[in-house]
């Protein structure tokens, strides 16, 4: 395909998703539920997977890939190399903190 045939092709899917927005939310900002902040994530997610995309349908095509015997011994080497890391520097393990909810129930709430 050439370059104008994708510039038309991603045209009619975005002319086609926003019309069904249009028809799903017709008076727009009054039935919009979400947050002008929310509104924005979502845009930006959706333009972060499209680069994601097409960067990688892009080098799939410029890139001439060695053998998947080959990518399968690196993969696993850098993988080994990546845990033997992980375990040196901390062995402890990584400890996620999340924001406790005001609603949840500890341990400590029973007495």
């Amino acid at each position: 395909m050439t370059d104008t045939q994708w510039i038309l092709l991603i045209a009619a899917i975005v002319y086609i998703c926003l019309t069904a927005v249009a028809f799903k939310y017709p008076r727009t900002r009054e039935n919009w539920t979400r947050e002008r902040r929310e509104s924005l994530q979502i845009a930006m997610s959706v333009t972060v997977f499209l680069m994601l995309f097409f960067l990688l349908w892009y080098v799939s095509a410029v890139v001439d890939w060695p053998e998947a015997i080959t990518i399968t011994v690196w993969t696993c080497a850098f993988t080994f190399l990546g845990l033997v890391l992980v375990g040196l520097f901390a062995p402890q393990g990584v400890r996620l903190r999340f924001d406790k909810k005001k609603d949840a129930k500890t341990p400590e709430d029973d007495d």
